[in-house]
């Protein structure tokens, strides 16, 4: 049954009552909807397990309540995206050290500003996921973590009626998305076969050269390759790979 967007805001307090923290809940409970932030047709329960079955990780339980009650928020643009279009980050800003993105960063909604992203590779201390921009060299923005977890995000959005309230001047970044990730998520995997290559492939990538380049270069499939990068982006290579 569709909702409307104050009742099913209304809805999504009482299911998430007892996650949230109490003063923002009272805030936003006395908030008024405005009447730009539009609700849609709730997603299927079906296609929200199939979304965590198909990329490999599970959707913070705020997000899927809210989704469950509406596929999507928007303010003339998408604050939360339908499920349909919840995907891969698409890197608009380059990040120290980062060269291939991890595959737990999604884009999570896009308002005017630039794309609002989560990452899926691990939960704070209160079992949530970290939200944050993902930045913009065009505008010299460099991606921030802007909430602790959705949850949290989301009380403000509803506070501020949509506003993108965190690129307001006196607000205080979180930190870094890609310095936490690389404290906070395990390790990517690598089989040994690969770990061999470590080091071959780190010189060949901070010389500037692609993906594709180093696989044909060392016989590698591109795939491998990204693996071996995303490995080594969390530590360095060992020596004895060499």
């Amino acid at each position: 049954m569709d909702l409307s967007v104050d009742c099913a805001i209304r809805r999504w307090i009482e299911i998430r009552a007892s996650r949230l923290d109490r003063r923002a809940l009272e805030i936003a409970s006395s908030v008024s909807v405005s009447s730009r932030l539009e609700a849609r047709s709730p997603a299927d329960p079906h296609a929200v397990a199939e979304w965590e079955r198909r990329h490999g990780f599970e959707l913070p339980e705020g997000l899927k309540a809210w989704l469950m009650l509406s596929d999507g928020l928007y303010a003339e643009c998408p604050l939360i995206h339908p499920l349909s279009a919840i995907g891969p980050m698409i890197a608009f800003a380059k990040v120290p050290g980062l060269f291939i993105q991890p595959e737990s960063w999604f884009e999570l909604g896009n308002p005017p500003t630039e794309p609002i992203c989560v990452d899926l590779a691990y939960r704070g201390p209160d079992g949530d996921c970290p939200i944050f921009t993902s930045g913009d060299d065009q505008r010299a923005s460099t991606p921030r973590l802007i909430a602790a977890g959705f949850d949290a995000w989301f009380l403000g959005v509803l506070i501020e009626q949509g506003r993108e309230y965190w690129c307001d001047a006196d607000f205080a970044s979180l930190g870094d998305p890609w310095l936490e990730h690389r404290k906070q998520a395990p390790v990517p995997h690598l089989p040994e076969r690969l770990a061999l290559y470590m080091n071959r492939v780190w010189i060949l990538i901070q010389q500037g050269f692609d993906e594709r380049t180093v696989a044909d270069r060392l016989g590698l499939s591109r795939g491998d390759v990204e693996s071996i990068v995303r490995r080594i982006q969390h530590a360095e290579p060992d020596p004895l790979h060499d």
